[in-house]
């Protein structure tokens, strides 16, 4: 259980290993890379200077940028009313920080000079330039590049353009925005180049705009990636216009967006005061004949475990269950209400009586979560997340279930978050949650491949294999049901934990990966949850965790 929707300052591992490398999210290239020349203003917004960092650490994309002296963007106008309510909103933050603070860049051209410009890039002779401001040069500039040139629009140069984009969610109530890159040339359709679904802020335009620009770096990388792959079509014309995808807003959209947010503000301060503290999460265990239907799942004859007075206050998150001979086990992650990092423990589930916790089995200087155990070929490992410490372990238990011993990372210099291993014909797949470019861990599932257990594991060519905060992150280990491979999955779109998906894989190979949605579990099966992230099942044992205080539920001591 790992709630932070944005990626920690990192957090040096203080384990025995040290992370040297960063795990490569994307396959490598197999053709020559992409060439591609930015011309830009010597100052600009911060995601693009973001964007040139990461361009750096990708061996299909040649990126140059070319920053003019002089060169300046237009001023993009929005309503009266919506720019006062912008301004009033950035007036709360501290200046100058956020996706479009200045950053200034080494100039590589003096004076706003087309004819120097040129001559520049007639040295880098680049596959496809990328143009920030001066749109009356884009006719001139397009020629020099085999792929001609892409115009960077007022919605990715502006904060107010921006801020206006992705408004309209904001102003419907709607839990998920997609944040969508468009490549728009005249008289043509725009084509989609890359797509992520994150959660509405729905407190802040201002906020709603960062968020989604954390992730505008990734998304461009995304569709050049495509360019170089050849998965993109190109369009007829060499001049085109690259600018998020929006809806037209009608009149008084500043007024509605003011309304909206501070009504949500006092409803959020109104719920606090009734109820200060978060709901704990805790475990439910449920032995039945007829397990749960992904296709349309259902949950009763529930009993929820409860810690004895000699054990304190405990909380239980990540319940992973396993059968050990006629032994039932739920691995859990474990903390109390005040503590600032969990450990993994093992509890033992008997037919009758108290659930007996077995104790501790996995402690390490930083936050442990989301344990998931399994055997192959005889000896038992577990992976957990550990994306305090920026790597995914693979652990061996040296006297099974409660001696743990590291044999390596099979990720590294990654924040990588709920991380599940599954084996299928003949090939192990890593499924995890990264936040590519600072964003959000809840939005992006990764997925990589390996021959053998220990890997190494390479980045699958469809990265991410899904981009959506309503069903990326993983809530537990794959599973069979009727013949259909179904991976769960939780919707974060309205809260962190909200509710489980049941995703069935229709393609999983090494070099293809489809899934569609089931079902939805959600918090409304019982009285006093307000959440549901984790499923496990094995035999006629099935786990998951919930957060809230549920009514009316059969409950079970843990001794």
């Amino acid at each position: 259980m790992s709630a932070e929707p944005i990626v920690p300052t990192a957090m040096p591992s203080t384990d025995d290993r040290n992370v040297h490398s960063h795990t490569p999210l994307y396959a490598s290239a197999h053709q020559r890379a992409l060439r591609v020349a930015c011309v830009m203003p010597a100052r600009v917004p911060a995601w693009l200077a973001r964007l040139q960092e990461l361009a750096a650490e990708h061996d299909w994309l040649e990126w140059t940028s070319v920053p003019v002296a002089g060169l300046s963007n237009h001023q993009f106008r929005v309503p009266g009313d919506l720019r006062a309510f912008l301004r009033h909103e950035r007036s709360r933050r501290p200046h100058g920080s956020g996706a479009f603070a200045p950053v200034a860049l080494p100039v590589s051209v003096q004076g706003a000079d087309l004819a120097s410009v040129q001559a520049r890039l007639a040295v880098l002779r680049p596959d496809l330039i990328v143009l920030m401001g001066a749109p009356d040069w884009v006719e001139a500039l397009a020629p020099q590049a085999a792929l001609g040139c892409w115009t960077i629009d007022d919605t990715l140069g502006d904060a107010d353009a921006a801020a206006q984009a992705l408004l309209w969610p904001l102003l419907r109530g709607e839990t998920a925005t997609a944040v969508e890159l468009e490549l728009a040339s005249p008289g043509q359709t725009p084509i989609g180049l890359a797509t992520s679904w994150g959660s509405t802020c729905q407190t802040s335009a201002t906020q709603q705009c960062e968020h989604a620009f954390r992730k505008i770096p990734a998304l461009v990388l995304r569709a050049l990636r495509g360019l170089q792959q050849a998965n993109l079509g190109s369009p007829s014309s060499r001049q085109a216009t690259l600018r998020l995808k929006a809806s037209p807003l009608h009149a008084g959209a500043g007024i509605r967006a003011l309304a909206r947010t501070l009504a949500v503000r006092f409803g959020i301060r109104w719920q606090h005061q009734r109820q200060p503290f978060e709901d704990p999460w805790f475990v439910l265990i449920r032995q039945d004949r007829d397990p749960l239907d992904p296709e349309r799942p259902d949950i009763t004859r529930f009993q929820a475990l409860t810690a004895s007075a000699a054990l304190g206050t405990q909380i239980w998150a990540d319940p992973c269950s396993i059968e050990a001979g006629d032994r039932k086990l739920i691995f859990v992650e474990e903390c109390t209400p005040d503590a600032r990092i969990a450990h993994i423990a093992c509890l033992e589930v008997p037919e009758q009586g108290p659930v007996r916790r077995l104790g501790v089995v996995l402690d390490r200087p930083y936050h442990l979560s989301f344990p998931q155990v399994f055997r192959w070929e005889g000896t038992w490992y577990m992976t957990v997340e550990s994306g305090q410490a920026r790597c995914v372990t693979l652990y061996r238990a040296q006297g099974f279930p409660m001696m743990w011993q590291p044999m390596g990372d099979l990720l590294s210099g990654r924040h990588c978050v709920d991380p599940v291993l599954h084996h299928h014909e003949g090939r192990w797949y890593l499924f995890a949650n990264i936040a590519e470019s600072g964003g959000s861990t809840w939005d992006e599932l990764f997925l990589f491949v390996a021959d053998t257990l220990t890997g190494p594991y390479v980045p699958h060519p469809a990265n991410p294999i899904v981009a959506d905060v309503r069903r990326a992150r993983p809530a537990g280990r794959l599973f069979l049901h009727d013949g259909r491979l179904i991976r769960p999955a939780q919707d974060c779109a309205a809260s962190y934990g909200a509710a489980t998906v049941f995703n069935e894989v229709l393609t999983l190979s090494p070099t293809q990966y489809r899934e569609c949605p089931l079902g939805r579990l959600d918090a409304s099966w019982v009285d006093g949850l307000d959440g549901c992230h984790t499923y496990s099942a094995t035999g006629r044992l099935e786990v998951l965790d919930a957060r809230g205080v549920p009514r009316n539920a059969a409950l079970r001591k843990v001794v």
